[in-house]
């Protein structure tokens, strides 16, 4: 049996695999639409053998083979720990989220404007939904010209209207004197769009295929944990990369990343001390776990006071990046693993006051945060089978069917 038993006629089933900076995760999640959580029936993560002297491509290729071995892990570990759950249990989707440096979100605002009131009519929404394509696309064609990449859309939505400066979710009819639609789209390297197509022609052919930027699926369940919130920054710390988002009026608007992660800074450490990665990476988590220097040698302690500084700089040319109009706003969001998630509080609220001179508040989505839903018992499973956040907020996108957005897969 999975982690929670679930014998409703109505339940779907999905293949969750999430690529991430260094690492791949997949899992096989059960939703039963009268449940307010899903079922985590099976899950696993993969790292990819990264080394500092790989440059992008070298990288991109190596986290691909870790993908196909972890697909074909989930086709047979996973399809067994379904077998064992729900004997007649079917895969209805492939629900695939790809994170920075292989991804990144596009939002484009477009407004339209009369002097005098007008209608708002269907081909104006239409209209306005194809200039939003149009600009994303003028973006995609400078981006791959200025990096040599060859990228995709993978998922396109309409995620606002507004008329007269207010939400509307039926704007058909309305009078106005001006409406703004924002549209966010979903980018990738199409050597990971294709790859993810074939697996799922190889290993779950029936099922559908759905791809998503993790930063949507990170917004998505935030917005969902705060609905009241509408003004905030996402932090996304992984093992490869860290990636923002800046939400504005409820509104995704803009997002970017630095290729510095977690697994990043145990090599860079390694390097500073001459010491193996493996010894590097146990520094590290003993530090984070201790969430302090103390105890560390002199040596270690500068090693390490060093590199987040050098990592905290990374932080504030980060935040910088977004321009005067998107500043960061005074509300952070930290997503990292439940290891190293306290540790990095101070850089990042550090770095955003450096950016901004002004303070900040940083709310960390962890397990407990993620888990809330839960009854005792299987949050208590979910802690013992040492399932991460990354997990439970793709398969929480998975139980809510997307709603928080009209998502088009392209």
């Amino acid at each position: 049996m999975g982690l929670f038993s679930n014998k409703n006629t109505n339940t779907r089933y999905g293949a969750i695999v999430e690529i991430g900076s260094g690492s791949i995760l997949t899992a096989i999640v059960a939703s039963n639409p009268t449940e307010q959580h899903p079922d985590i029936i099976w899950s696993r993560r993969e790292f990819a053998i990264l080394s500092i002297e790989q440059d992008f491509n070298r990288s991109l290729k190596s986290l691909m083979t870790t993908l196909m071995n972890s697909v074909m892990i989930l086709d047979a570990e996973g399809r067994t720990a379904l077998q064992n759950h729900a004997p007649h249990a079917v895969i209805d989707t492939m629900q695939v989220s790809i994170s920075a440096p292989w991804s990144y979100t596009i939002s484009k605002i477009i407004e339209y404007t009369q002097d005098a009131p007008f209608t708002i009519t269907e081909s104006l929404i239409e209209s306005l939904i194809k200039k939003a394509n149009e600009r994303t696309l003028e973006v995609l064609k400078e981006s791959e010209k200025s990096t040599s990449a060859t990228l995709a859309i993978m998922t396109r939505a309409t995620t606002d209207i507004t008329a007269n400066g207010y939400h509307t979710s039926n704007p058909i009819n309305q009078s106005a004197k001006s409406v703004t639609l924002t549209q966010v789209s979903a980018i990738a390297e199409t050597l990971i769009t294709s790859i993810v197509t074939e697996l799922k022609e190889k290993v779950f052919a029936s099922s559908v295929l759905e791809r998503y930027s993790t930063m949507l699926v990170y917004h998505c369940i935030v917005r969902e944990l705060y609905a009241s919130m509408t003004e905030y920054c996402l932090v996304d710390i992984t093992y490869e990369a860290t990636e923002i988002a800046i939400v504005r009026d409820g509104v995704l608007q803009y997002s970017t990343h630095t290729s510095i992660g977690i697994n990043t800074l145990v090599r860079n450490l390694a390097i500073r001390l001459d010491v193996p990665e493996a010894d590097a990476n146990s520094m590290l988590k003993s530090i984070f776990q201790a969430d302090s220097l103390a105890g560390q040698s002199e040596k270690i302690t500068k090693a390490v006071t060093t590199l987040f500084a050098e990592y905290q700089q990374a932080l504030e040319t980060l935040f910088q990046e977004t321009g005067d109009s998107l500043t960061i706003p005074k509300v952070l969001f930290l997503h990292s693993s439940i290891v190293h998630e306290r540790y990095f509080d101070d850089y990042v609220i550090a770095a955003a006051k450096k950016a901004t001179n002004s303070s900040h508040t940083v709310h960390t989505i962890s397990n407990d945060i993620l888990t809330h839903l839960y009854p005792v018992e299987a949050r208590r499973m979910i802690e013992d089978s040492g399932i991460d956040s990354g997990v439970l907020m793709t398969a929480q996108f998975f139980h809510k069917q997307h709603h928080c957005s009209d998502f088009t897969q392209v």
